[in-house]
C-alpha cells in the first residue's frame, strides 16, 4: 500500500469517526434529526469513500483529488485564518437604574408611591408597563403554559430565594488579615467552585456596572446605590441541557430557579467567608438583591462574551448558565476578558433572532448602548411574550449553537470557530441542517 492510499483510508476513518460520535452525542442528547442526519452522512460517506475504493479502484489521480480537497477542507475548518472581533466597550459615562429595569417596572402597582413617582419621571414607560400588568403574572393561573404543581413548586425556590436577600451583606469580623493576593485568588475559585459553581473568575469592578438606585427588593426604592468595592469574584452555574431544551414549557423554568438558588447560596457563603477575614464583602442574588449587572462584570472577570440574545456565552457551556456574584476589597488578581470568535459568529447566525416569537432580539447589526457597542434588545417585547406563556422562554438559549453540551463533537468545533473564519460560516449551516434553523416547539 503507497502512502497515498494510506492517507486516503486515514481521512476516510477520521470523517466516518467524527460522523458517528456526532451521531451518538446527538443521540444521548435527544436529538433525533441530528442523529438521523448525521447517521446518514455516515452511510453515505462510508459506501462512497471506503466502497468505491475497494469496488472501483479508482486510479491514483481521482484519490490525490479526494484526498487533497480533505486534507483542505480540515485545515481551513481548524487552522488560524481570520480575527476574533471583541467587544467594544468605548467610555461609558452614566450608571444604569435599576428602577428602568423590566423586572423592577412590573412591581410598580398603581395609586402606589414607587408608581406615581416613577412615571413622573418616565411618562414613556407608562402605556407599555400598564398594558403588560393587564397580563397573568409569571407561574400564576391564565398563562399558557401554566400548570398548578409545577408552577407551584417553582414558586416556592422563588420564595426561598427571596429570603435570602436580607442575608447578602454583614459586618466584617475583626482587622483585616494581611493577604497574599495569588494565593488568595487560587483559594477563593477553590472555594467557590467546592461549593458548585462550573467556573470562576475575578475582576476589577468596573464603577460604571453598578447600578445608580435600587428598584427592587428588600432595600428602600430609589435609594442610591453605593458600591466601591475593588473586586467581583463572578461564576457560572451551569443550566441542564435537558431542560433547557424543553424551553419554552415549564422545565426551563424550574431549572432556571433552581440554579438562582443554587447560585444565591454560594454567594452569601463566599461573602461570609471573606468578611471573617475580615474584608468587606457583599453577595449580589437574585430576588433581587443585585447591585451590579452581572453579564458585564463576568464578561470582564473572563468569563465569557456577550452573545446576540443578550446572555454571557460561556466558551465551555454556551447561553446554557446563570451567574453569581459577590463584591468585595479581598486583595485579589484579576482575571482577563476571553474573545473566541462570539461577536463574528453572532454576527452571521441570527438563528436566535429568528426563533424570538416576541420579535425582542435584532437581527441588524450593533449600536452603541451607553458606550457599549451591542445587539439592542427590546425587553418590553420579551418580558410581554414571557407573561403570556408563563413561564421565562427560554428559546434563545436553547436554538443557540454554543448551547449544545462540551462533548467532544461540540469541544472540537468550538475550537475550529474560536479560530477560523471558514468553520463559523460552515458550523452556522451545519447547525441548521442538523438541528433546524427552527426547530419545532415542544408540545407541553
Amino acid at each position: 500500500m503507497t502512502v497515498l492510499h494510506a492517507i486516503y483510508l486515514v481521512v476516510g476513518a477520521l470523517v466516518c469517526v467524527f460522523l458517528e460520535l456526532l451521531a451518538i452525542s446527538s443521540l444521548r442528547e435527544d436529538q433525533l434529526r441530528a442523529a438521523t442526519i448525521s447517521s446518514t452522512l455516515f452511510i453515505f460517506f462510508a459506501l462512497i469513500w471506503f466502497g468505491g475504493y475497494f469496488v472501483l479502484s479508482p486510479p491514483d489521480t481521482i484519490l490525490t483529488l479526494f484526498s487533497v480537497l480533505a486534507v483542505v477542507f480540515f485545515v481551513l475548518y481548524f487552522a488560524p485564518l481570520g480575527s476574533n472581533r471583541e467587544i467594544r466597550i468605548g467610555s461609558i459615562t452614566e450608571r444604569f437604574d435599576e428602577r428602568d429595569v423590566i423586572f423592577s417596572r412590573e412591581e410598580y402597582l398603581p395609586e402606589t408611591a414607587e408608581y406615581i413617582r416613577y412615571y413622573a419621571m418616565k411618562p414613556e414607560y407608562k402605556e407599555i408597563d400598564d398594558r403588560m400588568r393587564k397580563l397573568p403574572e409569571l407561574l400564576e393561573p391564565g398563562g399558557r403554559f401554566y400548570d398548578a404543581e409545577v408552577s407551584g413548586r417553582i414558586d416556592a425556590v422563588f420564595r426561598q430565594i427571596e429570603k435570602l436577600t436580607t442575608a447578602v451583606d454583614g459586618e466584617t469580623s475583626g482587622q483585616c488579615r494581611e493577604i497574599d493576593a495569588v494565593a488568595m485568588t487560587h483559594t477563593i475559585k477553590q472555594m467557590v467552585r467546592d461549593l458548585g459553581a462550573d467556573e470562576v473568575g475575578i475582576a476589577v469592578l468596573n464603577p460604571m456596572f453598578v447600578y445608580s438606585h435600587v428598584g427592587r427588593g428588600p432595600e428602600k426604592w430609589s435609594a442610591p446605590i453605593i458600591n466601591n468595592h475593588r473586586f467581583a469574584v463572578a461564576f457560572t452555574v451551569e443550566m441542564r441541557y435537558a431542560a433547557v431544551s424543553a424551553a419554552p414549557l415549564l422545565p426551563i423554568t424550574e431549572e432556571t430557579a433552581d440554579r438562582y438558588l443554587r447560585a444565591a447560596r454560594i454567594s452569601i457563603e463566599l461573602a461570609d467567608h471573606i468578611r471573617a477575614l475580615g474584608y468587606p464583602a457583599r453577595a449580589h442574588i437574585s430576588g433581587s438583591n443585585y447591585q451590579i449587572i452581572l453579564p458585564p462584570v463576568a464578561h470582564d472577570a473572563g468569563l465569557g462574551e456577550l452573545g446576540r440574545h443578550g446572555y454571557l456565552i460561556s466558551p465551555k457551556f454556551g447561553p446554557r448558565i446563570r451567574l453569581g456574584a459577590v463584591t468585595t476589597d479581598l486583595p485579589l488578581v484579576a482575571d482577563k476578558p476571553v474573545s473566541f470568535g462570539v461577536q463574528n459568529f453572532c454576527a452571521r447566525c441570527l438563528k436566535c433572532a429568528v426563533n424570538c416569537p416576541a420579535g425582542a432580539i435584532p437581527a441588524a447589526g450593533k449600536t452603541e448602548v451607553r458606550g457599549v457597542e451591542k445587539w439592542p434588545l427590546n425587553p418590553e417585547q420579551c418580558f410581554h411574550y414571557w407573561r403570556v406563556i408563563g413561564t421565562d422562554c427560554g428559546l434563545c438559549m436553547k436554538v443557540c449553537p454554543y448551547s449544545h453540551p462540551p462533548t467532544f463533537v461540540h469541544n472540537a468545533v468550538r475550537a475550529a470557530i474560536r479560530r477560523s473564519s471558514f468553520a463559523r460560516r460552515f458550523s452556522i449551516w451545519a447547525d441548521d441542517l442538523l438541528y433546524g434553523k427552527k426547530p419545532p416547539l415542544p408540545r407541553p
